[in-house]
């Protein structure tokens, strides 16, 4: 009885996170993680946090820079992580251009205009060239829901 109750305790309480917050305060969720269908099809591939422009922005992993540059109307930074995972933060106005190496936690930007009405700055995730949600490493709860 032990087990299962302590089972059903783990399932309630929120994941602990093991990545930092990319900005200072936790914000909200202002868009969440869609899965695209397919490879190339529509979807959303990462979460959108709540941040106004001129928010510092931080490295929420340790790991190297293996991108950091202009895609089509903003910054984009990718740090890959020891286990081979892309961690892509956008948009960030830098504050020069990155090190090699970064660690969890050292500023590298702010948080530019345009990617959301208020502000937002988007974070997206890939494990074996899968996209999927950063929200379990950032200790964002998720509840399962029934679908009948």
């Amino acid at each position: 009885m032990w087990i299962v109750l302590s089972l059903v305790a783990s399932f309630l309480q929120p994941p602990a996170p093991t990545w930092l917050w990319p900005v200072d305060a936790t914000p909200g969720v202002v868009r969440d993680f869609d899965a695209p269908a397919s490879e190339w099809g529509p979807g959303h591939r990462g979460l959108d946090l709540a941040a106004r422009p001129g928010t510092t922005v931080r490295a929420p992993v340790s790991g190297s820079v293996s991108f950091s540059g202009r895609v089509v109307d903003r910054v984009v930074i990718t740090i890959t992580t020891a286990e081979g995972h892309k961690v892509t933060v956008e948009p960030v106005e830098l504050d020069q251009n990155p090190a090699r190496r970064v660690r969890a936690g050292e500023r590298i930007g702010r948080v530019a205009p345009g990617h959301c009405a208020r502000g937002c700055l988007h974070i997206g995730l890939r494990v074996d060239d899968q996209y999927r949600s950063p929200a379990r490493e950032l200790g964002i709860e998720r509840r399962a829901v029934l679908v009948e």
